[in-house]
């Protein structure tokens, strides 16, 4: 028979072959990663003792130029010296962040402040030759006075919003850093450096300081993934895999690839934010799906809460409270350290439901361990694990409790929640033992020319776990778009390893993301595995196009427009194939975007046969799927200000012309203008007539034209069930200037957050349509003007 177990992005495989992190980066075992962001240094030690105890490894606290250059070059360490002693006495290990301004250097401006909008007085960012120069010496005698303290120096804190004063700004920021990771390098070539710890994923930015060079000087990319609160951890993934395509784009030739830090990041626990039980699901989730998506250092923020005031942010990111009583998160952050220190994470298990997690943890030893929970709802799921007496399991919760164990035959019976639960295999279960088998070695290249043969390998080390047993092996490439090259399958005698490359061509170049499936068959022999037959392990990575083609069909007016480009600007022939259109199709300099009109049936609706994109030797490399466009007649839209009303903010909505002097959607749009200041505040752009709108049957998406003002501002849509359970799937963030398509997905909630009514992110019954667009400043302080056109339900036919 054929097993299947699914697989996303592994752990840093710790496998002989499989690659080590060349900076002073931990290995992928825990608790060597999970970390926690301090607002103190001198004294505190019952704090200290206590974040000890927890698990926490690296201790993340701002390293104040103020604080400790009160006389021009002259520089005081005392408190830096003492936290990092205290540190080292108790294992643990400082990530210390070169901020701010210094008066010394700079001028004095009045801000406001976001929670109480008074102004007051601080320092401008360094942004002149003078104050940049020392900044940088600063750092330099920093990261000098220090040297082989195993400090990881990151360079500003979020410098994408507020932090930077007056206003962000790219330019100065990537400035500063580069001068900066020059001298700390020239002070302490050993010195491991970060950067740039930005609020959540800033594309425009990050591309910006990877431009000037600021990638050879940096062990590794530092960013704070904060989402909604309503978007569990696991919904990072898909960020982190285009973060690191950002980064092989801009990596200097012969450079050790980049890892992915997640620097900052918590969840606030009060009413507008989560509660206890899910602070306490979140802190472990984050770090193992963090791990898990090799992400070798995670801090949560915050070790304490920082106030009393139960509605305020800032006063409950805590694990625990301001007089230090663990909270649940304390608790559990405590279990997880204390039931898998030791253990790496070898693979992924999940038979059906991609919203359950179940890792597969091993150790030094050979000894396994399963974590489990799942995004959805709570429900059982059988695993096979080839042994038959509860006597080999044990259970705990997520803090530390007994849990009874289930079996039906040789499947373990998995009831899971969103509390993650650990199940301890008294001895190992030689099923599973094949799955820990094999890795993917690292590095793995995330770029790939569509068209160029064998461009895409992947190299997988495989060990027989077996003494007596030989075990035969094969890799496999699939994906959409792809020709594998065959590989013949190699037997491995017991306890031996190999080595096994993969390579396929990549014909599909739409989308640009292209998820791939590393595919492992081994066969094994029944006796030492508890079955028979070929089991396939599976482990998914996603790859980044760097030729692409972007194939859209959007209505307009004037009817659908049909638009293929290619944003790398170079040369393409072929021919476009839609329906009864069969038209040569040539993209280059002059004609970057060609576009076919298509016109609308006097319904106003559109059926639109699949499509597809052919290269000169009538290869497909894009396609279309069959759909039908179903556009939304709404008169009026109110802007509705929702978030935190205690922070300041406006917004109007108003029908207007449609700006733009070439391709626009219609004459009109609609004009939402916005100010915010810093804090949880959006913008809901929800219909006035109709106030109810319906979305029959099973949509797939929602599309919209939007002529964006390059804000940096998130795009999100809602829509309720019928059951007044709401979900909000994610869109892009406003990185564009002009008109653009975009569109929500309908067909899975999966990284969609949802509350209230059946609250299991499940749609139950017709959907009906809260917002088609919502704007979210992301917490900074902002202002700006967008357009909105034509919403549009879309139906996969």
């Amino acid at each position: 028979m054929t097993n299947i177990y699914r697989s996303g992005i592994a752990a840093l495989a710790l496998m002989a072959g499989a690659g080590v992190l060349a900076a002073d980066f931990p290995e992928a075992v825990l608790p060597a990663g999970v970390g926690v962001n301090i607002h103190f240094t001198k004294g505190r030690e019952k704090d200290l003792d206590l974040i000890a105890a927890a698990g926490f490894k690296f201790i993340r606290m701002d390293f104040s130029w103020a604080g400790t250059e009160r006389k021009r070059g002259e520089y005081d360490w005392s408190a830096y010296d003492e936290l990092t002693a205290n540190l080292e006495k108790r294992g643990m290990r400082g990530i210390y962040i070169f901020d701010y301004s210094n008066g010394l250097y700079e001028e004095a401006i009045s801000v406001r402040d976001s929670h109480t909008g008074k102004d007051h007085k601080d320092t401008a960012s360094p942004q002149h030759p003078e104050s940049v120069a020392a900044f940088a010496r600063w750092a330099a005698a920093a990261a000098k006075h220090f040297q082989g303290r195993r400090i990881v120096w990151e360079i500003w804190n979020e410098p994408n919003i507020s932090f930077w004063k007056p206003k962000p700004d790219v330019t100065q920021y990537a400035a500063l850093a580069l001068a900066t990771a020059k001298a700390v390098r020239q002070a302490d070539p050993n010195a491991t450096i970060i950067a740039p710890g930005s609020s959540e994923f800033p594309w425009n930015f990050l591309e910006g300081m990877f431009k000037v060079g600021l990638l050879e000087y940096l062990d590794a990319v530092s960013v704070h993934p904060y989402r909604n609160y309503s978007k569990s951890p696991e919904t990072a993934a898909e960020d982190y895999a285009r973060l690191r395509g950002l980064i092989a784009r801009y990596l200097p030739a012969g450079k050790t690839p980049v890892p992915v830090i997640s620097g900052e990041w918590g969840y606030a626990s009060h009413d507008k934010g989560v509660s206890l039980d899910t602070q306490a699901a979140f802190i472990v989730r984050q770090q193992l799906a963090n791990l898990y998506q090799r992400v070798p250092i995670s801090i949560w923020y915050d070790w304490k809460n920082d106030g009393l005031d139960p509605a305020y942010n800032e006063h409950n990111f805590g694990t625990v409270s301001n007089n230090l009583h663990p909270k649940p998160a304390y608790l559990a952050v405590r279990a997880m350290t204390q039931e898998l220190t030791g253990y790496r994470i070898a693979r992924r298990l999940n038979l059906t439901n991609q919203a359950d997690y179940v890792l597969l943890l091993v150790n030094a030893k050979g000894d396994q361990k399963l974590a489990a929970w799942t995004m959805g709802a709570e429900h059982t799921v059988p695993l096979e694990t080839g042994l038959d007496s509860t006597g080999n399991f044990s259970a705990h919760t997520w803090d530390g409790q007994v849990l009874p164990v289930r079996l039906q035959g040789r499947h373990l019976q998995l009831a899971l929640g969103p509390l993650p639960q650990y199940v301890t295999l008294q001895a190992p279960s030689p099923l599973l033992m094949s799955g820990a088998s094999w890795q993917i070695v690292e590095p793995v290249p995330s770029l790939i020319e569509a068209g160029a043969a064998d461009a895409l390998r992947v190299t997988v080390r495989i060990r027989n776990p077996h003494g007596s047993r030989p075990l035969q092996a094969r890799v496999v490439l699939e994906g959409n778009g792809i020709q594998s090259a065959p590989l013949k399958p190699t037997v491995l005698p017991p306890n031996a390893s190999a080595n096994l490359t993969a390579t396929a061509t990549v014909l599909q170049r739409s989308p640009a993301k292209l998820p791939v499936s590393v595919v492992v068959y081994l066969v094994e022999d029944g006796a030492a595995t508890g079955s028979t037959g070929t089991r396939r392990w599976e482990e998914e990575r996603e790859f980044t196009i760097t030729n692409p083609l972007d194939f859209i069909l959007a209505p307009t007016e004037r009817g659908m427009r049909l638009s293929v480009s290619n944003p790398t600007r170079g040369n393409f022939q072929g021919t476009v194939r839609l329906g009864q259109v069969n038209q040569p199709l040539t993209i280059s300099a002059a004609n970057p975007e060609p576009a076919i009109f298509l016109s609308f049936p006097a319904t106003g609706e559109f059926d639109a046969a699949a499509g597809q994109v052919l290269d000169t030797q009538g290869r497909v490399i894009a396609e279309l799927p069959s759909q039908k466009f179903k556009p939304l007649t709404i008169a009026a839209f109110q802007a509705k200000l929702d978030g935190d009303a205690k922070i300041g903010g406006q917004s109007s909505i108003t029908l207007q012309d449609a700006p733009g002097a070439g391709e626009r959607p219609g004459a009109k749009a609609f004009q939402l203008n916005y100010r915010f200041e810093e804090g949880w505040r959006f913008v809901r752009c929800a219909p006035q007539e109709p106030k109810k709108v319906a979305l029959p049957g099973r949509p797939s998406a929602l599309g919209l034209w939007v002529y964006g003002d390059n804000s940096g501002a998130g795009l999100r849509l809602r829509v309720a069930d019928s059951t007044g359970q709401t979900f909000q799937p994610g869109g892009p963030n406003l990185d564009w200037t002009g008109w653009r398509w975009v569109t929500f997905d309908l067909s899975d909630f999966k990284h969609a957050g949802y509350w209230g009514g059946a609250n299991n992110g499940i749609p139950q019954g017709e959907l009906q349509l809260d917002c088609p667009l919502l704007l979210d400043p992301t917490r900074r302080k902002m202002a700006g003007k967008i357009y909105f056109a034509l919403p549009t339900v879309i139906y996969n036919k």
